[in-house]
């Protein structure tokens, strides 16, 4: 039977308004960001990038991944989100750099896009230098290693603020690998951060020079720790995203047509007298 209107109230337009609640989408592997509501147009984002894989035989420890964390980043639709891999450790030539992670809504870096660039592999005396990226890996700045400076340059390619730091050259080839809070000096490692959107973790930290060979957890961006004998050294950390959507207030006018059904209903439940 077709349910047919009869009748209706027409009266002044009706303002509703309220505010969205507040949404956070973790990504451990690549994937799409969608918004969960149509009020949403801008989110915060923090990218962490894979850390760089280490080295043995006196090996330097690797680099972090890049960090970077951006507010107010404009969206229209779904992202396509990118969780950048760890680097590979091993021995001479057989390491490398992390993955990059991005977060890309549209457009190129600077004018929506966010990457931050997989962490230096580690270098070893008298064979690497450390890698360049988001946070360097270490290397060796003795005799018969490539020279003074061969540790890896941090925040490659240059972003504001820094997305990592220096790794660290040693004479022996052990240098520590950056993080993204702190430089690394001499074996030891760099500093990581614990960003806002992450509250309680520690992420991005670099790899220690010539320690235990031992691989950084998955999803945290951590460089790999060398080896100071004839173990490989082990692989960085996968990174990560975790986008938020902060709650947003939002307000639209009903059109103050209301069918016999509506009005029923409202009264019914007290919303109307």
């Amino acid at each position: 039977m077709t349910n047919r209107l009869n009748g209706g109230v027409v009266g002044a337009s009706v303002e509703n308004s309220g505010q969205t609640s507040a949404n956070t989408q973790t990504f451990t592997g690549d994937g799409t960001w969608t918004r969960p509501n149509s009020q949403t147009s801008t989110v915060d984002v923090c990218v962490i990038a894979g850390g760089g894989g280490a080295l043995g035989q006196s090996g330097g420890g690797s680099g972090a991944g890049g960090f970077r964390q951006i507010s107010s980043v404009p969206v229209s639709g779904p992202v396509s989100v990118t969780v950048g891999a760890g680097g590979q450790g091993g021995f001479n030539g057989s390491q490398t750099n992390g993955a990059n992670s991005i977060f890309n809504p549209g457009g190129s870096e600077g004018s929506g896009m966010v990457t931050a660039t997989g962490g230096g592999r580690a270098g070893r005396n008298a064979t690497d230098s450390g890698g360049p990226g988001g946070s360097g890996g270490g290397g060796s700045g003795g005799p018969g290693g490539p020279g003074a400076g061969s540790q890896g340059a941090g925040n490659t390619p240059p972003f504001t603020p820094p997305q990592g730091n220096n790794g660290a050259a040693t004479p022996n080839g052990r240098g520590g690998g950056g993080g993204a809070g702190s430089a690394a000096s001499s074996q030891t490692k760099g500093n990581g951060v614990t960003p806002t959107l992450y509250p309680g973790q520690t992420l991005a930290v670099g790899g220690t020079g010539g320690g235990s060979g031992s691989s950084a957890s998955a999803n945290t961006g951590d460089g790999a720790d060398g080896h100071a004998s004839g173990t490989p050294g082990g692989n960085g950390g996968s990174g990560t995203v975790r986008v938020l959507s902060p709650a947003q207030a939002f307000a639209f006018y009903g059109s103050g047509v209301w069918d016999m059904n509506a009005v029923f209903t409202y009264v019914k439940s007290g919303q109307w007298s």
